[in-house]
Formats: structure tokens, sequence, C-alpha cells
């Protein structure tokens, strides 16, 4: 695909010697106050600067390789990526399920797991303010110090985009707006849901901070039948102005969002879509989390991203 002048210089500027990928490490990290063990993995920018934090939460049965694709292009373009696991509601939860995956799945998409979740994001947040009130900050190969806690996003696919909606700021029925972090400047949710018991105005006004919302027009799961493709816009159109992205891409699949190849059924995802998320998603992190303006004009200009789109996507704002 060619990309126009604009994205081009964006995506050179950030792919230069300085800004390449790093190392990547895995830890267990453990929340005494809660007895829980969260696995992480860590991908570092190369170089020695300080860089912003993006957190990434996998979708529901899922494990560290949930956006692994969008992962990489983020610690490519800059930034530290740490991916959570959710135990409880990852990949341990279909051990033994055969034939009832579904079931089993929807089975554990609970307040009680959504709390887990928001908690799990929380918890890694202050465990890397602990670490760099203490002067330490080393996982492995990963320099965890050079993380510039003042520039946060969270991120997160299907039931990790609910996590994510829910620390931005979004009213639950089971936990109304606890889950809110203000320590996250920006977030990216892909394949949001829409808010349940009551109107979406009123579920989605605390979210005042940028948000992206990102689907397809075939964007639907088994799971969630009741959910369609254009319910996962939802969201965005409840969430008060300033800042707000949706992204819809014509013919993307839930499966295409998740970022994760290995645990796709076909061998991998749409490069199309691929390529256009990878752009978007990177060209908002520089904009909310480094204060780039030429990234926000590839988001806002007609020679910006959306001259990448094909016939029937769509890039809106608000």
């Amino acid at each position: 695909m060619r990309l126009v002048p604009l994205v081009a210089a964006l995506l050179c500027a950030a792919s230069t010697p300085a800004w390449a990928a790093g190392p990547v490490c895995g830890a267990t990290w453990h929340d005494a106050a809660r007895n829980r063990d969260i696995p992480v993995r860590i991908r570092m920018p190369a170089g020695a600067g300080r860089a912003p934090l993006i957190l990434f939460s996998h979708g529901l049965g899922g494990s560290l390789d949930g956006g692994t694709v969008w992962g990489k292009a983020w610690a490519d373009a800059g930034f530290v990526v740490i991916h959570l696991q959710h135990p409880g509601s990852d990949g341990s939860i279909l051990r033994g399920a055969w034939g009832r995956f579904g079931a089993t799945l929807k089975a554990a998409m609970t307040g009680d797991q959504l709390r887990a979740r928001v908690a799990d994001a929380s918890f890694v947040l202050d465990r890397l303010t602990a670490l760099e009130r203490q002067g330490r900050g080393r996982e492995g190969a990963c320099l965890l110090s050079r993380i510039d806690l003042g520039h946060v996003g969270m991120s997160g696919h299907s039931f990790g985009a609910h996590t994510t909606q829910a620390l931005a700021g979004q009213v639950f029925p089971a936990m109304g707006a606890a889950g809110a972090d203000r320590r996250i400047a920006a977030s990216i949710a892909f394949s949001p849901s829409p808010p349940q018991g009551g109107p979406d105005a009123q579920a989605m006004a605390g979210i005042v901070r940028p948000f992206f919302s990102i689907t397809g027009t075939a964007d639907t799961t088994r799971v969630l039948p009741g959910v369609t493709a254009a319910d996962r816009e939802r969201p965005f159109r409840a969430m008060p102005p300033g800042g707000k992205y949706l992204l819809v891409l014509k013919d993307a699949t839930h499966a295409d969002l998740g970022g994760n190849p290995a645990g796709m059924r076909r061998p991998q995802a749409d490069a199309r879509v691929s390529r256009i998320v990878i752009d978007a998603t990177t060209a908002f992190w520089r904009w909310t989390l480094l204060g780039d303006a030429r990234a926000k004009a590839a988001l806002d200009s007609p020679a910006g991203i959306r001259a990448e789109l094909a016939p029937g996507d769509r890039l809106e704002r608000k």
C-alpha cells in the first residue's frame, strides 16, 4: 500500500535507530494485597531514553500473546508496552472445556472478573511507581526506570476493551465508576462493547480523556450473539466530545482486531487491516503521550490516515 506523505513521514520518524524494538522480558508480579499473581510481558524500545508506557489487556480466554502485533509496532515506535495476563479470565479457564468453549467463556465474563482485571492494571502502575521511588527497576534485560509514568496509555481487546473502558471512566452496573484510574492519559479499545443497564451517555459521561474506538463491520463473536458490529460503535457515540476517535474497517473481524495471529483461525490477520490499525494507533499514541502535533495532523487531515482507507472504511472524530 502506498503511504501518503504525512503518514510516511510520521512512521519514518518513529522508526529511526533511536526508536526501534528493544528487549522483551517476561515476569510474574505478585499483588500481596489480593494474593494474586499477574504474568506480564514487557516490550522495550531500543535506546536508553525515557519512554511513555502502554498497557495491553487481552480478551476473554486470552494470554500474553494478545495484542502482539500492536505491541511490537508500538515498541518499534518508541513506547514501552506491558501486556497483562488476567488469571480467572485467561486461557486457563478453557482447560478441560472441550465442546463447551462458548459457555465457559461467557461464564467467566462477570463483574468480579472485570473488577479483578481493572485492579491488575492499577496494581502494575502501583508497582512501577514503587520501584521508581526505590531507585530500582530492572526485569531481566528490561530497564523499567526508563518508563515515563507521567505519560501512560491503556489498551485492550474485547474483554480487554471492557477493562480499558472501565479504567477510562465508564460506569458499569457491577462496579459504578470505581475502576477509573486517572494516571491513564489516553486509551484505545479494540472491539469495544456497548454499555448495559442504563442510558449510553450516562455510562460514558466520565470518559473525558482521549479515547480511540476500533472495530470492523464483521466484528461479532458467538460468545455475545446479542452484540452486533454496529453496537460496537455505541461507546464512541455516547462519549463526550474532545479527543475521541472511531475507526471502522470494512470486513474486519473480531479476531483481526485481537493482534494475536497465533490465536486466529486463519494464518494471519488481514494485512490491510493491520497496516491501517498500526498507522492510526501509532499516530494516536504519539499525539496523546508525546504531544506530537504532526501525529495529530495525521489523524485529522484528509491527507493523513484517511487517505489510506478503502471504500467502506470510516475514521470519525469528535
